[in-house]
């Protein structure tokens, strides 16, 4: 048996489907359930999410606030850009209708909007503060 065979974590040989650039233009974004999000007085979002540790850091936190209940979260605040794109994803809209309405909003082509909205909704799908349909 081949040595790549067993260290990789994928056991079952099956076939990876990349998604093509039309499918994820198709895609639908859709908020967490586990994401709270408030606008502030100048616009820009604030979303708070829960943080997902190793076991190890689970554990070191229990040792040290005992008895104390202590929800874990992480808050990321968002610029102009980031905030009128979150405010887009409604579970509705597909990512191809986010990107078209964003590049005449930021005076941007069609290309430079689609690489900053598809990097951007990557990293908050990286951060599980949205799904894709």
């Amino acid at each position: 048996m081949k040595i790549s065979k067993l260290l990789s974590k994928n056991k079952a040989d099956k076939p990876v489907h990349p998604v093509t650039r039309t499918e994820s233009l198709a895609c639908i974004p859709e908020k967490s359930s586990a994401v709270e999000w408030s606008q502030q007085d100048n616009g820009e979002i604030i979303i708070e999410y829960p943080l997902q540790l190793k076991p190890f850091f689970i554990s070191l936190s229990k040792r040290f606030n005992k008895g104390v209940e202590q929800k874990l979260s992480k808050k990321l605040q968002l610029d102009a850009i980031g905030s009128r794109v979150w405010l887009m994803i409604d579970g509705t809209t597909d990512v191809k209708t986010i990107i078209k309405e964003m590049a005449p909003a930021t005076d941007l082509s069609l290309q430079e909007a689609e690489i900053s909205v598809t990097t951007f909704l990557r990293e908050l799908g990286r951060r599980g503060l949205i799904l894709l349909k």
